[in-house]
Order: C-alpha cells, then sequence, then structure tokens
C-alpha cells in the first residue's frame, strides 16, 4: 500500500462535506430540542394515547437496520456514506432554512 498525498480539491472536498455533515447533525438535535420541536411531539403522543405512529417508529426502526445489514454486506462502509450524504443534505436545509427569514 502506498501513501499518497491528498491534493487540494480532495482536502477542501472533505472539510466541506464534514462542515455540512456535522452543521446537519447540529440542525437534526436543534429541531428534535427546540420548543415545540420533534421531542415535544413525541411526548405529545404519549400523553394523548396514540402508540400508533410508535408501531410505524418500530418498524422504520427495523428497515433501517436491515438496510444497514444489506448495504454493508454489499458494499463496506456503505451505510456510513449514506448517512453522511444524509446529514450532509440535512447540513444544506438547516442553512438554508435559518437564512430563509433573512
Amino acid at each position: 500500500m502506498q501513501y499518497r498525498e491528498n491534493s487540494y480539491f480532495e482536502s477542501l472536498t472533505r472539510l466541506l462535506l464534514q462542515s455540512l455533515m456535522w452543521t446537519g447533525v447540529i440542525g437534526i438535535a436543534w429541531n428534535l430540542l427546540k420548543p415545540g420541536g420533534w421531542l415535544f411531539r413525541i411526548i405529545d403522543l404519549v400523553l394523548r394515547n396514540e402508540p400508533e405512529s410508535f408501531y410505524y417508529a418500530g418498524v422504520a426502526a427495523l428497515g433501517l437496520i436491515a438496510l444497514k445489514v444489506w448495504l454493508d454486506s454489499v458494499i463496506p462502509r456503505a451505510f456510513y456514506n449514506l448517512l453522511t450524504a444524509g446529514c450532509a443534505f440535512a447540513g444544506t436545509f438547516f442553512i438554508l432554512q435559518q437564512l430563509l427569514p433573512i
């Protein structure tokens, strides 16, 4: 295995992807914890005794686990790359959502 130095463009692309990914993680956490966010909606569903949505959430979680196992068996680290791209998209969406009122 040879050591290959990353070019300036590759380093810049990796930095941009990582920053968008972490912005997406922060955006997801913000939408989860803000007043009226996803966590408050989940608590409201529990208080109103509507467990159907938890069945859907359970099926979605099982589907994600099955997707992860299947993708990683086909291509190693495929789920990680897909998750990174999804978080980068969420980061871009979060930035645009914050800039929209301006």
